[in-house]
Formats: C-alpha cells, structure tokens, sequence
C-alpha cells in the first residue's frame, strides 16, 4: 500500500474513531438518565469506569510494539467491544451496567492512543508536525455525529442508540482490513525498556501537570449534558454544543501544528491552563443554554491547543520502539485517571452544591494549575541559564 492511501485511511479511521465519542460522551448520559439512574450513577459509571484506561492502554500499548502490530490489535478491539456492548445498552442493573462499561474501556480506550501512533510513524519524524492535519478529522467525525446524531435519536428514540453505536463500529472494521502495519522500529521492547520511560522524571511531572488540568476538562465532558438539560436545552442543543467544541478543534489542529514545536511545552501548557480558567468562569455564571452551547467554540484554544502540547511533548520524551507505550501513558493519565476523578467529583458536587459551584471549583482547579506550571516553567529557565 503506498504512504498516501495509508494516509486516506488513516484519516477516515481516525474519523470514526471518533465518531462513536460524539454518540456515546453527548448521549449516553441522557441513555441512562432514560434508564431511570441518578446523576451519581451516571457520574460514578461515566467517571470510575475510564479509570481502567489507566491500565488498558499502556497494556496494549506494550502489546502493540512487543508484537509489532497495531491493525491486528485494533481488529480485535473493535470486535470485544461489539460483544461487551450488549449489557450496556439492555441490561438497567446498576452493577451490570457499571462492570460492563468498565469492560468496554478496557478494549475501547486504547484504540485512540493506538490510531495517534500509527499516524506518527507512517508519517516518520521528518513529516511529524503534519500530525495535526490527521488528527483534525477525528474532530470533524466527532462534530458531524454530535450534530446528526441529535435529530436521528429524536426520531428513532434514545432507547435505540446502539442502532448507531454498532453502525459505527462495523464501520471502523471494515476500514481497519485496509490498514497496512509500518515503520516499526526493529529495536526490541521488554519491561526494563518500559520502566525507563515510568522513571523518567520529567515525563513524570509533565503527565502529573497534564492530570491537573484534565480533571475539570473531563468534569465538563461527564456533567456537560446534564448542565444543560437542567437549563432547559433540547436534544438538538446538546448535540450542537458538542459539535461546536469539536469543530472548534480543527483550525488549531491545522494551522498550529507546527507552532506549538517552537515553543516551550511547560510554557504553552500553562497558556492552556489560562484559557480553561477563563472558560469554567464563563459557565460558572451563565444561566442560558444557548450562551452555553455558542462558548464550546473556546474547546479549539483549551482542549484542542493542549491535545496538541501533550501528545508531542510525550513523543520527544520516549525512545520511537515505545512511542505506543508513551503515547498510551498520556491517555490513561488525562483520560483515564483524570476522568475517574474528574467524573466522580462532578457528579458529587452538581448533586449537592449545584452546577454553579462545580463550574467555579473547576476554574479554581485550573488556576492553581496555571500557577503551578508557570512556576515549574521559571524554574526550568532558570536551571538553563544557570
């Protein structure tokens, strides 16, 4: 297979990848509010769950470059998740339900961190800064099914979104057959390669500083929906809210890509953590679901600016024969830790102290954050001119 359709498939994988995310972070939530569990099961079930991520996707990372494949892997990821599928979408057990998605993050979670490694070898370190003109297509899918996938579960039911789920994954099968395993490093992996990189220290403190700033971004991603719904939203703004975040992404994908390699990482991450301050402020005091759903348009300088900072600063710290293993570190950390926590707390703070002071805790949170990278960055000028 020649480099440029490898690319072409690349970029549809990574287009429906994420496609199931636009159904299932929008409204899934909703499913299972249908389904009669409180805003602390969905947050306990949305949040703990991921936290097998922490796990799952260094785990298949390793396997990944142990084994030297990744299509492989991803068939047989997409195929678990299709079977594990069914307790979440017909079982109302609280416990079936929660041990299920917890199984489902096992086998889904690491797809992503392994789509970003495919695409960073095929495209080989002289082309890496084009990372990002893949990459913005899974905000495009995300988007385009946020959108679409609205007026369909208006007309078809809430009750029957796996109809969607399973027409996605089925997809993402049948694209992967074309994939073509490259540009695997001919160094071999073990366990002492990978206790390297975890005894890293600066990759450490790097992913420790990503985790600060992900646990509002991911409280927002649990809580999101159900903060508008109380104000009053309908199916169709849920929907544009989060298609306007991931559309919000693909300029900064495309334009930034390769700004962001001209500037010091702690730097830039700390210029994230401002505009996420900025923005848990803004909806801490707005009470319009339409105001709401217009400043998910800031997603493209918070989320999509650091998605940017994280995934190429994890790639200059570890070796290319762990870059799979790397990359999936960073995604268990932000998404998966960060996400347990992130949804377990905010389903506990709406509860009891409303969406209010949630939104106001979380630009607290990023703030101090700021604070702390800035402050991490001048000391780390400081050592270098010293």
């Amino acid at each position: 297979m020649s480099n440029k359709r490898q690319m072409l498939f690349l970029k549809a994988l990574t287009l429906v990848n994420a496609s199931h995310k636009g159904l299932i972070l929008p409204f899934l939530p909703l499913f299972l509010s249908f389904r009669g569990f409180s805003s602390v099961e969905i947050g306990t079930i949305l949040g703990i769950a991921p936290m097998v991520s922490i796990v799952a996707q260094p785990f298949f990372g390793y396997i990944s470059d142990k084994y030297k494949t990744i299509k492989g892997l991803l068939l047989f990821l997409y195929f678990a998740v299709i079977a594990i599928s069914f307790s979440i979408f017909f079982s109302t057990s609280f416990i079936i339900v929660f041990i299920s998605f917890v199984a489902f993050h096992f086998v889904m979670s690491p797809a992503g961190p392994l789509l970003d490694s495919m695409a960073i070898k095929s495209l080989g370190s002289k082309k890496r800064d084009q990372y990002g003109k893949i990459r913005l297509w899974g905000s495009v899918g995300f988007a385009f099914t946020a959108v679409v996938s609205g007026p369909i579960l208006g007309f078809i039911g809430i009750r029957n979104i796996y109809i969607l789920f399973w027409i996605l994954i089925l997809l993402l099968i049948s694209l992967t057959l074309f994939l073509k395993d490259n540009n695997h490093s001919a160094d071999p992996v073990s366990l002492q390669g990978v206790k390297e990189v975890l005894t890293n220290k600066g990759f450490i403190i790097f992913l420790f500083l990503c985790f600060l700033v992900m646990i509002p971004h991911r409280m927002n991603d649990t809580m999101l929906v159900l903060h508008l719904e109380d104000l009053g939203a309908t199916t169709f703004l849920v929907g544009a809210a989060w298609a306007l975040a991931a559309f919000s992404e693909v300029p900064v994908f495309y334009f930034l890509t390769q700004k962001v390699l001209q500037f010091h990482h702690l730097f830039l991450l700390g210029i994230v953590a401002m505009f996420f301050t900025i923005r848990w402020l803004l909806y801490a005091f707005i009470q319009s679901a339409e105001w709401i759903v217009f400043f998910q348009i800031s997603q493209g300088l918070t989320f999509g600016l650091f998605w940017l900072v994280a995934l190429q600063t994890a790639v200059s710290f570890v070796p290319n024969h762990l870059r799979s293993t790397g990359q999936a570190l960073l995604m268990s950390t932000c998404f998966g830790l960060g996400g347990a926590v992130g949804g377990t707390a905010g389903g506990a703070i709406l509860d009891n102290f409303g969406s209010q002071t949630m939104y106001q805790l979380m630009a607290a949170m990023t703030f101090l954050a700021m604070i702390g990278i800035f402050t991490s960055y001048k000391l780390k000028q400081s050592s270098v001119e010293g």
